[in-house]
Order: structure tokens, then C-alpha cells, then sequence
């Protein structure tokens, strides 16, 4: 079984992209593709301690940047997330781009300034 696990691990890809709006067309622009295991295990361990917001700070309408996880052999993205960096050298992060009308399924994290280097330091 462990096997089978490390070998999925293997064919994760990282997306990086900047989201975008050109009049009423809303998308993201991906520029990089991440395929280095060290990389995608941080992400994974960012993920796996980022902290769920009970409630909404103020966030700018546009994120700062987008990622997912994509597992292209299966033709799967497996996590998507929107992130607004903020001052404090914090950042928020979603599943859904809108922070103005939420869908119902959206939900909204928090990381630590360490957290938040990491990430940086990943997607750049």
C-alpha cells in the first residue's frame, strides 16, 4: 500500500497562477507548473495545519494568487486554493475566488507569517 501511495505523490503537479477579470470574464492565468516532491510535500504540510476562520477578515476583491495540487495521470485537481497575502505578513487563503457573495461550499483558512513565507517561497 505504501508503494501505491508514493507512487501517486510522484505525478502531483503545483499550478501557480494569478486570477484576473477582462470585463465580465473572470479566470486565472497559470504560468508555472511545480513538480518537485520537496515542494509539493511543504505545500501539503501547509494545508494540513492551516487554521479554518470562523468568521471573515477584510479581504481585497482580487486575490494575490492562486495554486492547486493536479494529479495530471488521473486528470484529478485535487485542491485548489486563492490567496490574499496581508500586511502583517499573514496570509488567507479560500477554495472560491469571491469574497464579496460566498457559495455555500466556501471556506476560508488562515496561515502563520511562517506558513505564509513557506507558501511565498513555493510559489514564486
Amino acid at each position: 500500500m505504501a508503494i501505491l501511495l508514493s507512487a501517486c505523490t510522484h505525478n502531483e503537479v503545483i499550478r501557480v497562477g494569478v486570477p484576473f477579470t477582462d470585463g465580465m470574464t473572470e479566470g486565472v492565468l497559470f504560468n508555472k507548473d511545480i513538480k518537485d516532491r520537496a515542494s509539493v510535500v511543504t505545500l501539503r504540510t501547509i494545508l494540513q495545519n492551516e487554521t479554518e476562520l470562523e468568521s471573515l477578515d477584510r479581504l481585497s476583491v482580487e486575490p494575490q494568487a492562486v495554486f492547486t495540487i493536479d494529479r495530471p495521470d488521473d486528470g484529478v485537481q485535487e485542491i485548489r486554493r486563492f490567496v490574499w497575502y496581508r500586511d502583517n505578513g499573514r496570509a488567507i487563503m479560500s477554495n472560491e475566488r469571491n469574497v464579496l457573495s460566498h457559495k455555500e461550499n466556501q471556506e476560508f483558512f488562515r496561515l502563520t507569517a511562517q506558513q505564509t513565507q513557506d507558501l511565498k517561497k513555493i510559489l514564486q
